[in-house]
């Protein structure tokens, strides 16, 4: 009865030892979708899902871990959404619907004033915002472009304190629209 005690407290300790290398190594590629016109190198196997926003259909191309993978990452995703009939070529309505599109946005994550600047990502206009609770464990950032009548939306959500900017940077300069 004793080795028996024994024993199962040897097997905890050794699979308690081992849980921490059982961590899933998150592998990268790159992602084209054709339908939705864009390509970006993230982690593999993201899910792609619908949403509705008013009459707005948003699409989401989502990479989440896996419980075993949560030690940097909480997500990496590309949205889109289409303006039919939107010319940009007027720089008051591009800058309106940029504007507007992001800070729609950061009502997701506060309803605090966060700043957005205006970027070029990949050379399409747009803008973006960085944003981290002060108790929180986390920072998330937005860049948003758009090309055409589409916005794109790419979002990182990453835990503070983690060498976190090189895969950030990999995901954000990777975007290219196809033509």
């Amino acid at each position: 009865m004793i080795m028996r005690s024994l024993q199962n407290v040897v097997v905890a300790c050794v699979a308690f030892c081992l849980l921490p290398s059982c961590k899933e190594k998150t592998t990268w590629s790159e992602y084209t979708s054709k339908d939705a016109g864009f390509t970006v190198f993230m982690p593999t196997h993201p899910a792609r899902t619908d949403g509705k926003v008013g009459k707005q259909t948003i699409h989401y191309v989502t990479w989440k871990p896996t419980t075993f993978a949560l030690d940097k990452f909480k997500l990496f995703q590309v949205s889109y959404t289409d303006y039919p009939g939107f010319v940009n070529s007027d720089s008051v309505r591009l800058n309106a619907l940029l504007d507007s599109s992001i800070n729609t946005r950061k009502k997701d994550f506060t309803e605090l004033d966060v700043d957005s600047e205006p970027i070029t990502l990949n050379g399409y206009p747009g803008r973006a915002f960085m944003y981290q609770t002060d108790r929180g464990n986390t920072i998330t950032i937005v860049k948003e472009c758009l090309v055409g009548s589409r916005v794109y939306d790419l979002t990182v959500i990453a835990k503070k304190d983690y060498p976190t900017n090189d895969e950030m940077n990999k995901f954000f300069n990777s975007f290219q629209v196809l033509r």
